[in-house]
């Protein structure tokens, strides 16, 4: 009779289920005040109304279920009638969204308290229920983003869960730098996102400068506390850190307009060198602005993938100055030998009395500095460094002025190239850094102008003690890709194939330098050139966010116009210097004779074999030249090809200036090719 009672009367249920949830808080209390003896009888009561309830439910249970079959065959009795189908109702904008209608358990407001977010006002997310979207779109910089409580309401009871966490209303915090998705009643979820660039997946930097002093200018350093937080890697965040410094930096990419997005130098304590990213340990790093484009980081994730030695970093940041949003920039080495003299990415290795770092740069505005008997080069001493003289009388900078006006002799010479200058310098560091710079079309390398002539911009080398003159590290690429027109068609993709200026060119009138040219781009065409077009797309769709909350700061650029040009550069450039670089060439192109200079020898360089070879002068046995050494091949070890012939004036020596050519021809890559070398003689 009870269990009856019991089975039919659900309210009288509701309340023993009410009691079961209230029965061990208050045995929890009881503990406190009871003994053992009454804890224990209370608890055989408790478990008895457990049962109790269970035998309910299954008396219950079976009244249901002779109730559905009651139901059921008074429905075979009686036929029912067919309702007609109801119009579906169209979906009502979100803006007619009415909670109190909606069976659903929604959310009706979400909001972050101005206590925990550090902001002038409480922010509320905008939430759109036809999506189930609640979004924050500001700019402003959130405190405790990583770990903050959202404040938040219902339209009925229950309870949000994220990632199977019980979610407390201005209590339970969640990094907020990614989607969180609350989950309600394990059916309705709703996905909170912040638009910001602390949201934009990539890390961020802090800097407050003391007493938020500006940064004015390239030369006064600004006491500041650098924080470091990174969404995808909480390793390398680093926590505030006082009494560091900052400045600004660069040439053209630096303006005195006050407010404009500038570049930095930043400059840690001594005993306080950081490793951001997991880099090797250094004082001293870079801020390079950029905003749309990859330029820089194409560069230099080719340069690495060449092997190019002490290419430097690149990490894409969101920086925030004094709390004001500066936009996307690119954290990276300061470029400098390293001080520890081991070596790191963009950080040669050289012995820093004994071993020189320095910059070739048409400005040539920092002290020391010279320019080279040959070729004119301004070039600007990095390292050693003495600040107590830093002109060129102070004896610890003449051997690198010896070292450079030796090189540019040599290969100022006539007897270039086999005059030894390849012992002076490593062919393959050129070789890689000409290949970076030539694909990318630096506007640095080349750029000829009437007001600045053929000067080069931005390009450094370096020698450690004992060894050879090395190109790099890679530096200044934002100006490639012609992403404007300059000079015509000089930034066409399908136009000159190596350096302008005499120093760099020079260096591709040596067919050995030229083999390995060959060798280096063939040998890594496939696998580390033409595979950038992929790395252009992974970037693009990795710093998307951060690009778009940079052209909302900046209002300037475009991130899909930048990546379609850049891969369209990219794609047509590759194809015409692929077809350049397997050519066979010939070096010199013309053969000058003279009676100081009766003998020369011409060289075919290629990538490949070549095949059917000859090589025979036009005028025949009427020439006044003669093949002195027939032509013979031989390969230089990676696939690369030379074949050289040796040629000389006949004797005795013609009173008079006389003219002929050789006629080089043969097969290589499967196509016929023929060279004709103009060969005269002055007396």
């Amino acid at each position: 009779m009870v269990l009856s009672f019991y089975g039919k009367h659900n309210v009288v249920k509701k309340q023993i289920l009410s009691y079961i949830d209230y029965m061990p808080r208050k045995l929890q209390d009881i503990n406190r005040k009871f003994p053992i003896k009454t804890i224990k009888t209370i608890s055989l009561v408790f478990l008895s109304i457990i049962l109790v309830f269970f035998l309910a439910l299954f008396f219950t249970g079976c009244d249901n279920s002779n109730a559905k079959k009651t139901n059921n065959s008074e429905t075979q009795r009686e036929p029912s009638e067919k309702k007609p189908d109801e119009p579906k109702k169209p979906v009502e904008p979100d803006a007619a969204y009415d909670p109190a209608k909606q069976k659903a358990t929604t959310i009706t407001s979400f909001k972050f308290l101005k206590e925990n977010t550090g902001t002038t006002s409480d922010l509320n997310g905008v939430i759109n229920h036809n999506n189930r979207t609640i979004t924050f779109t500001t700019q402003a910089w959130i405190n405790n983003i990583e770990s903050l409580p959202a404040v938040f309401t219902l339209n009925d009871a229950g309870f949000p869960y994220v990632n199977e966490k019980r979610q407390h209303s201005g209590v339970t915090k969640n990094d907020f730098r990614r989607e969180v998705v609350y989950l309600i009643n394990k059916n309705i979820s709703y996905i909170v996102k912040f638009v910001s660039p602390q949201a934009s997946g990539l890390p961020v930097i802090r800097i407050d400068t003391d007493n938020s002093a500006p940064v004015a200018n390239r030369e006064t350093w600004v006491g500041m506390t650098f924080s470091l937080s990174d969404p995808s890697n909480s390793l390398y965040d680093i926590p505030a850190i006082k009494n560091q410094q900052i400045r600004g930096r660069g040439n053209a990419s630096w303006s005195d307009t006050p407010g404009a997005k500038n570049p930095y130098r930043i400059r840690f304590r001594d005993n306080q060198q950081q490793s951001p990213f997991g880099l090797p340990h250094a004082r001293n790093w870079v801020l390079l602005k950029c905003g749309t484009d990859l330029n820089t980081s194409f560069g230099f994730e080719l340069g690495r993938r060449l092997k190019l030695d002490y290419t430097c970093s690149y990490n894409y940041v969101q920086l925030y100055l004094n709390g004001d949003y500066r936009g996307m920039y690119i954290f990276t080495e300061h470029r400098q030998a390293d001080p520890a003299e081991r070596g790191a990415p963009g950080r040669p290795k050289v012995d820093l009395r004994e071993g020189w770092f320095v910059e070739i740069d048409r400005r040539y505005d920092e002290e020391p500095r010279f320019r080279t008997n040959n070729f004119n080069l301004p070039v600007m001493i990095k390292t050693p460094e003495d600040d107590s003289d830093l002109s060129m009388s102070n004896p610890i900078y003449q051997f690198v002025r010896d070292d450079w006006n030796e090189i540019t002799g040599l290969m100022a010479s006539d007897s270039f190239p086999e005059n030894g200058y390849r012992n002076l310098v490593h062919l393959d560091s050129f070789v890689k850094y000409f290949i970076v710079q030539t694909l990318i079309k630096n506007n640095d390398l080349f750029r000829p102008g009437a007001e600045i002539g053929l000067e080069i911009g931005s390009t450094y080398f370096y020698k450690d003690k004992g060894r050879r003159i090395y190109a790099g590290p890679l530096w200044d690429l934002d100006w490639s890709f012609a992403p404007w027109e300059f000079e015509g068609e000089l930034f066409l993709p399908d136009t000159a194939p190596y350096q302008i200026h005499p120093w760099f060119r020079r260096f591709h009138d040596d067919p050995v330098f030229q083999a390995r040219y060959k060798e280096i781009w063939n040998n890594n065409l496939q696998n580390n050139i033409l595979t950038m077009s992929a790395f252009i797309d992974t970037m693009g769709a990795k710093i998307r966010e951060g690009v778009l909350e940079d052209m909302k700061r900046w209002s300037e650029g475009n991130i899909d116009w930048h990546i379609g040009h850049i891969k369209s550069y990219f794609s047509t450039r590759a194809a015409y210097l692929n077809a350049e670089y397997n050519k066979v060439d010939v070096l010199p192109e013309r053969g000058n004779f003279s009676p100081a200079s009766a003998q020369r020898k011409i060289t075919l360089a290629a990538f490949g074999e070549m095949t059917d070879l000859s090589a025979a002068l036009q005028n025949g046995s009427a020439s006044v030249f003669e093949i002195d050494t027939p032509l013979a091949q031989s390969p230089t070890g990676a696939g690369g090809y030379l074949a050289a012939v040796t040629i000389k004036v006949k004797t005795p020596l013609p009173a008079g200036a006389r003219t002929d050519r050789l006629v080089l021809t043969g097969k290589n890559q499967g196509k016929t090719f023929a060279h004709n070398v103009v060969l005269s003689y002055s007396p």
